[in-house]
């Protein structure tokens, strides 16, 4: 999540904007990628990410509300891959805080559950 702390603030400058979208598409997929690991270390059954997060909400690792927030995150990812020259930038310029702080509760809750598996 790195790639989060490397977002400016109000990028204006086209290499900033671009930059902003590949970090916050990075930061979305490794958040995914996440899910898809617990969900094998949890022995279910890996799926695409959507299922992911339902599976992650069905074992209790996320609540309903967050887990509505990783898939909203996961449609701005795959607009971003598959829309990326018509996106509307403002939209995903104005979607940065929130995206980062839906982010930054999902690995706290990933590192609750690494805690609680210490031996």
């Amino acid at each position: 999540m790195e790639a989060l702390s490397e977002i400016p603030p109000n990028p204006e400058k086209p290499i900033e904007i671009s930059g902003t979208f590949y970090n916050l598409l990075t930061a979305i997929e490794s958040a995914m990628d996440i899910s898809a690991m617990l969900v094998k270390d949890f022995g279910k059954r890996v799926e695409d990410d959507y299922g992911n997060i339902e599976t992650l909400q069905e074992i209790g690792i996320i609540d309903e509300k967050l887990a509505e927030k990783l898939k909203m995150c996961n449609g701005l990812r795959n607009w971003l891959v598959h829309r990326y020259n018509r996106v509307d930038r403002q939209l995903v310029l104005n979607s940065v805080e929130e995206v980062k702080e839906i982010l930054i509760e999902f690995i706290k809750r990933v590192e609750d559950v690494l805690e609680k598996a210490k031996p």
